[in-house]
């Protein structure tokens, strides 16, 4: 069994009982809507290594692009997507299912992935029910400190600076325009201080060059237009 095959029985066996519940997509990519800006997306991922597979439960916004760029849901991967969790049977930690020379042993992961989903996953996907809590309760000031801005106290988000973007753009969303400027005023100056220092500590000038094109557009990124 490879990943190929086992992403022919995720569609065949996983990706029924999964429309049953809402979901779209099949193979390793799932998604579904919501009435409340939300995008659930549930991705699978084969190993870099191979012989096993790895879940990760995540959410996008309908109002901006993903990491990479995209706005349609079917497109959105979980890995382009800034705050997620991995997917377990027991709840919490990092979890893979290893590939099976029998089917019926594949098989029962894939039950067991949705089971996980059904016990687990769905704790995740309800903690952004009531959207836009609980990022509207996240203020500018906490990013000024030394402690690490963590949602919900339990998910950590992928880069400060993107979540300082997000926060910018949730705002904008909800109509709170002075909140959002101070977001961009914040990450923009992070932003400046933390490239601009790497800049002149790197020696070599095509590198220099580099960082400065990525600072350009991060600045652009967390601006307000």
């Amino acid at each position: 069994m490879n990943a190929s095959e086992f992403k022919k029985l995720s569609t065949k066996f996983l990706a029924p009982r999964l429309r049953e519940k809402g979901w779209k997509g099949s193979g390793f990519n799932f998604y579904r809507t919501t009435e409340n800006n939300i995008i659930q997306i549930l991705g699978i991922q084969g190993s870099w290594y191979g012989g096993l597979v790895c879940c990760e439960t995540a959410i996008h916004f309908d109002f901006i692009p993903d990491l990479a760029g995209k706005t349609d849901p079917s497109k959105v991967s979980y890995a382009s997507c800034l705050v997620r969790q991995r997917l377990s049977p027991k709840g919490e930690g990092d979890y893979h299912w290893t590939f099976r020379d029998n089917e019926d042993d594949n098989i029962k992961s894939l039950n067991q992935i949705f089971e996980a989903l059904e016990k687990f996953g769905e704790k995740f996907y309800q903690d952004f029910n009531n959207f836009p809590t609980p990022f509207d309760r996240i203020k500018p000031n906490d990013f000024l400190t030394s402690k690490r801005v963590v949602l919900l106290d339990k998910y950590y988000v992928y880069s400060e600076f993107n979540f300082i973007w997000l926060l910018k753009e949730i705002n904008l969303k909800i109509n709170r325009p002075e909140i959002a400027k101070e977001f961009s005023e914040i990450g923009i100056d992070k932003a400046s201080t933390y490239y601009n220092k790497l800049i002149d500590e790197t020696k070599s000038k095509k590198q220099k060059e580099l960082t400065k094109v990525f600072l350009d557009n991060l600045t652009n990124q967390l601006k307000i237009e």
